[in-house]
């Protein structure tokens, strides 16, 4: 076996992936060190590195990364901010919400208010006019087909639906729009805004449209008065909203526009805006209109 040296630490460490971590002793298996003398030389040689700006410890005790020095130029002098992807949403969004290439939108619901349905015709819309990709977790393909029928689109209607529950940045297509429906961890919520940002960092042209659930609502008594609290952010919490440009919250039969980052109208803000909706026997949004509140319902 050969000598542990600087030089083949060095080495090792240049091949391992750049947002990769790694440990004393994943150097000590794979490089078969043994000896207390070469754990000690170990040690010293990645100090050597760190001093030297090669590699950096983690939060984590015992964990070091390679320092990535590559940086992207912006080339914003030559940016259009005109460049709006022309979408049509459901609920004429685009009316007070503008939105351009690489943003997230956060559609977050809780069950069975919507999130679906609002996704197809999302789909709907725009499917003759840009490339659109379909994440599935929850439909099987006999009933997605009656629910496509039901909402009038049709068998050669021209985007891809794939069933699939989790990374999905692993496989979201950088310039397409990628709708997914829908992101769930189960009761590891703290995972959602690292998956939410691992999705905003693949894409490139396209957009990504996210549905999540939200905790159902609950109901207080102030001074014998019902009050149902409406929660706004999906399970995650307000991590959920980091890499949100538009973050849209469905519950009680009402949609509401709780962050966009790109007002449409500069004299209109559109946070808060929300709409009432009802449905039809085929699943469709019907008597949808502006809501202004009333004085049992509020939102957190």
């Amino acid at each position: 076996m050969p000598e542990l040296s600087y030089n083949r630490v060095l080495q090792w460490v240049e091949l391992v992936d750049g947002n990769t971590t790694f440990t004393n002793r994943q150097i000590w298996d794979e490089l078969n060190i043994k000896t207390t003398t070469a754990k000690s030389n170990l040690r010293v040689y990645l100090k050597t590195m760190a001093d030297a700006g090669i590699i950096t410890r983690t939060n984590s005790h015992g964990t070091f990364r390679k320092i990535d020095v590559n940086k992207e130029v912006m080339n914003w002098r030559e940016a259009m901010p005109e460049n709006i992807v022309s979408l049509h949403w459901p609920f004429g969004i685009e009316k007070y919400a503008s939105i351009y290439p690489r943003n997230v939108v956060l559609l977050a619901g809780t069950k069975q208010q919507g999130k679906s349905t609002y996704l197809y015709n999302f789909i709907k819309l725009n499917m003759y006019n840009y490339d659109i990709e379909l994440f599935n977790s929850e439909t099987g393909e006999e009933q997605m087909k009656a629910r496509f029928t039901d909402l009038g689109i049709p068998l050669d209607a021209p985007f891809e639906v794939y069933r699939r529950f989790d990374n999905f940045a692993d496989v979201v297509n950088p310039d397409n729009i990628s709708v997914i429906d829908y992101l769930d961890f189960n009761s590891e919520f703290y995972l959602a805004g690292a998956e939410i940002d691992a999705i905003f960092r693949k894409k490139r042209n396209g957009i990504a449209i996210i549905a999540m659930h939200i905790p159902p609502p609950s109901v207080v008594y102030v001074k014998g008065v019902r009050k149902v609290i409406d929660r706004d952010y999906a399970y995650g919490g307000g991590s959920t909203a980091k890499r949100a440009f538009i973050y849209l919250s469905m519950g009680s039969h009402k949609l509401k526009i709780k962050h966009a980052k790109k007002p449409a109208q500069k004299k209109v803000n559109p946070e808060n805006i929300t709409w009432s909706y009802s449905f039809d026997e085929n699943g469709q949004f019907t008597n949808i209109q502006r809501y202004y509140g009333d004085d049992t319902r509020e939102f957190i």
